[in-house]
C-alpha cells in the first residue's frame, strides 16, 4: 500500500502537483505507521514540494529530517536532491552563506554519483544552477546572477522541466529589471515565468514575479498597470516581507498618482509588519516615507510624530543609518515652514547629508532635489544668476549618482531640468542638445511616458525658437524667460518622482522622405503629397536647411529643426541619412523613423540595393525596389507598424 501512494506522491511532483502530493502523504502517515526508510522518504517527497511550492522555511524543516536519514545511507540521488533544496532554500531565506555551502556539497557529489540517466543528470546540473542563482540575487552579484539563470533556462527548457524554467526567468527578469535594466528583456522572461506560473503552485514566486512586473511599470510610467499587478500580488501571499515590499511599492505609487491619504495608508500597514519582524533599516526607512506623504499634504503635526518616534530608534544604535535617516526627515520638516531661519537650517543639514560619502543612493537623490528645490526657490525671489551656478554641481552629483543606482527616469528628468536651465541663459543649442540626449535616453530604457513628455518639450522649444532668439537678442530680463520653462513643476515632479502626466500626443502628417548619401546626394525621396505643391513653395528652402542640418546641426548631436509649419528629423543610419519632414507632432514620427531605419537593415533586397545605388551616386526610383514602397506605405501611411500610444 505504502509503496503504491509513494509512486502517486512522485507522480504528483512530476506533474507540479505539489499540494496533491502533501495531501497524499498526509493520508499515508496517518493510516500506517511507516518504516524508518518510508519516514525519510516522505521527509524527502515532502521537502521537496514544499520547495515546489515555496514553502521554503516548511521545505527547510523536512529537507533536515531527510539529509539526517540519507547521510548515513552513502551517496544518493535523494540525498543530492535534498542538499539542493536545502542549499536554495536557505539562499532565499538569505543564508547564502550556508546555502552555498549545501549547494558546493550537493555538486561535489554530483560528480561521483554512478549511473546517472543523461536527462537527471541534465536536471541535478539546472537545479544546482538556479539555487546558485537564487544566492547570488539575494548578494547582488549581477554577472554570477545572469550566468547562472541563463545556463538554468538553457538546460531547463531543453529537459522541459517547467519549474526550473519559471524560476530562471524569474531571476532574468529580476537582473533585466534592477541591475542590468532592459525593461523590453525584463518584460519578456517576467511574462514567460508568469505563464509556466500559471501551470505551477508556487504562490511566493507568483507574487514576487508579479512584484516584478509592476516595478516594470512604474519604471515606465504605467501606474495603472503597476497598480495592478501589485494588488494580484497582495492577493497571492501572506509572506511578510514580500507584503511589506508590496506595500512600499503600492505607497510609490499612490503617491505618484497624487493619492496621499492611500499612499498614507499603505505605508501604515506596512510599518505594522516590520514591527513584527523587527527590521531596522525596515522600520527605519518606512518611518521616514511616512514622514515625507505628511509633509507633502502639510501635516506637519503627524510628520512630527513620527519623526520623534525615528529619533527614539535612532538612540538604540540598532542601524548606523537611522540617525541620518532622522536628520533628512528633520530636514523636510523644516524646510515646509514659510519661516526664513527654518528654511535656511532645512538647507544646512541637506548640504550637511550631501557631503557624506556612501550615502544610500535614494537618499542621496531625495537630499539633493530638496537642495536644489531650496536654490530654486531662492532663485524666484532675487532672481541672481549666481544662485543658477550653484546648481550645477548639485545636478552633475545628481547625474552620477541616478547612473550608478540606475535610476534612469531621475536621470532624464535630471537632463531636462539642465535644458531648462540652458534656456534661462538662452544658450538654445545647448538646450536642444540636452533634450535630444534626454529623449535618447528615456527610449533606450523603454520609458515611453517621459520620452513623449521630452518630445513634447523639445517641439514647444522649436515652436518658440523665434520667441527665444528675440529674448535673447533683446537681452530680455531673466523673470520673463523664467515664465516660459516652467521650472516649478519640472522640479516638484522631480521630488514627487509624478509619472502620471496626461499628454496629447498626434499622429503627424507625413510630407517627404529623403534617403541621403553621408555626403548629402539625394539617393531616393518619396512625397507623401503633391510634389508640385511642396516644391513650389517651400523645397528650396528645405535644401539648403538640409544643407545646413548635415553640416552644422546633426555634427552638434541635434536631430531636427523646423521650417515653418513643418519639422524635418534627420537620423544617421550608415553610409546614409535618412530625412523625414512631416507635420504635427514629432514623437510617434520619431518612433516609425527609428522602426524604418530598422527594417531597411534587415531586408536584404532593400539594404544592398540602396548600397549599390551609392556606390554608384546614383538615384534610385519607387519602382525600382518596390519592397521600399510597400514598406513606406505601411510604416508611414496606413501606420501599421505597432507603436506603444501614449
Amino acid at each position: 500500500m505504502g509503496s503504491k501512494l509513494f509512486e502517486q506522491v512522485n507522480l504528483a511532483i512530476e506533474q507540479y502537483k505539489y499540494q496533491e502530493a502533501i495531501n497524499i502523504l498526509n493520508e499515508l502517515e496517518s493510516n500506517e505507521e511507516l518504516s524508518k526508510s518510508d519516514q525519510i522518504l516522505s521527509h524527502y517527497y515532502r521537502a521537496t514540494a514544499l520547495n515546489g511550492m515555496g514553502d521554503y522555511p516548511e521545505a527547510l524543516k523536512y529537507a533536515k529530517k531527510s539529509y539526517r536519514g540519507y547521510r548515513n545511507q552513502g551517496q544518493s540521488s535523494h540525498l543530492l536532491e535534498t542538499l539542493i533544496i536545502m542549499g536554495y532554500a536557505n539562499c532565499w531565506l538569505g543564508n547564502t552563506e550556508l546555502g552555498f555551502q549545501y549547494i558546493d556539497e550537493a555538486e561535489d557529489m554530483l560528480g561521483n554519483l554512478p549511473d546517472i540517466r543523461e536527462k537527471q543528470q541534465n536536471k541535478y546540473e539546472a537545479m544546482l544552477y538556479i539555487s546558485r542563482g537564487c544566492g547570488y540575487l539575494q548578494q547582488g552579484k549581477t554577472e554570477q546572477l545572469f550566468e547562472s539563470a541563463r545556463s538554468a533556462l538553457k538546460i531547463s527548457e531543453y529537459i522541459n522541466d517547467k519549474q526550473i524554467m519559471a524560476r530562471s526567468n524569474y531571476q532574468l527578469g529580476s537582473y533585466y529589471t534592477f541591475f542590468n535594466i532592459d525593461l523590453n528583456l525584463a518584460m519578456y522572461h517576467s511574462k514567460q515565468c508568469q505563464l509556466l506560473l500559471y501551470e505551477l503552485d508556487n504562490k511566493p514566486l507568483l507574487a514576487l514575479n508579479l512584484v516584478t512586473l509592476g516595478c516594470i511599470c512604474i519604471m515606465k510610467g504605467e501606474l495603472n498597470q503597476a497598480l495592478m499587478f501589485h494588488e494580484q500580488a497582495l492577493d497571492n501571499t501572506n509572506i511578510i516581507m514580500i507584503k511589506m515590499s508590496i506595500f512600499n511599492n503600492l505607497s510609490m505609487i499612490y503617491s505618484q498618482q497624487g493619492d496621499f491619504d492611500k499612499a498614507l495608508e499603505v505605508l501604515k500597514n506596512a510599518f505594522e509588519l516590520a514591527k513584527k519582524v523587527k527590521n531596522p533599516y525596515i522600520l527605519m526607512t518606512t518611518i521616514t516615507s511616512i514622514i515625507e506623504v505628511n509633509v507633502l499634504i502639510d501635516r506637519i503635526e503627524e510628520a512630527s510624530v513620527y519623526l520623534d518616534l525615528l529619533k527614539g530608534f535612532a538612540e538604540k544604535g540598532e542601524n548606523e543609518l537611522t540617525p541620518l535617516y532622522a536628520r533628512f526627515s528633520e530636514a523636510l520638516i523644516l524646510k515646509s515652514s514659510n519661516r526664513i531661519q527654518n528654511r535656511a537650517k532645512a538647507q544646512a543639514i541637506f548640504e550637511e547629508i550631501a557631503q557624506i560619502e556612501k550615502l544610500p543612493g535614494e537618499l542621496s537623490i531625495k537630499t539633493l532635489l530638496n537642495l536644489c528645490d531650496l536654490l530654486l526657490d531662492e532663485f524666484r525671489i532675487n532672481f541672481d544668476v549666481k544662485v543658477l551656478e550653484e546648481l550645477n554641481p548639485l545636478l552633475d552629483k545628481l547625474i552620477i549618482i541616478a547612473e550608478k543606482i540606475a535610476s534612469f527616469w531621475i536621470l532624464a528628468e535630471t537632463y531636462l531640468l539642465l535644458a531648462k536651465l540652458a534656456l534661462l541663459k538662452t544658450d538654445l543649442k545647448k538646450a536642444r542638445k540636452i533634450l535630444t540626449e534626454a529623449q535618447e535616453m528615456a527610449e533606450k530604457y523603454n520609458l515611453t511616458l517621459l520620452a513623449g513628455k521630452i518630445s513634447v518639450e523639445h517641439d514647444t522649444l522649436l515652436r518658440n525658437l523665434e520667441i527665444w532668439e528675440q529674448l535673447s537678442v533683446a537681452n530680455a530680463p531673466i523673470n520673463k524667460k523664467l515664465e516660459l520653462v516652467n521650472l516649478d513643476k519640472q522640479i516638484e515632479n522631480m521630488i514627487l518622482n509624478r509619472r502620471n502626466e496626461t499628454l496629447h500626443i498626434s499622429d503627424e502628417e507625413p510630407v517627404n522622405l529623403l534617403i541621403l548619401s553621408e555626403g548629402g546626394t539625394s539617393i531616393f525621396s518619396h512625397y507623401f503629397i503633391e510634389q508640385k505643391s511642396f516644391e513650389s513653395h517651400i523645397f528650396g528652402g528645405f535644401i539648403t536647411t538640409i544643407d545646413y542640418f548635415i553640416r552644422e546641426v546633426f555634427s552638434e548631436g541635434l536631430d531636427r529643426a523646423m521650417f515653418g509649419e513643418y519639422t524635418l528629423l534627420m537620423k544617421l543610419i550608415s553610409p546614409f541619412f535618412i530625412i523625414y519632414i512631416f507635420k504635427g507632432d514629432s514623437y510617434y514620427a520619431h518612433q516609425r523613423i527609428k522602426y524604418f531605419m530598422q527594417s531597411i537593415q534587415k531586408k536584404e533586397d532593400i539594404w544592398q540595393k540602396l548600397i549599390k545605388s551609392v556606390e554608384r551616386n546614383k538615384t534610385v526610383k519607387t519602382n525600382e525596389i518596390p519592397p521600399l514602397d510597400t514598406l513606406i506605405i505601411d510604416i508611414f501611411v496606413e501606420k501599421n507598424v505597432i507603436i506603444e500610444k501614449i
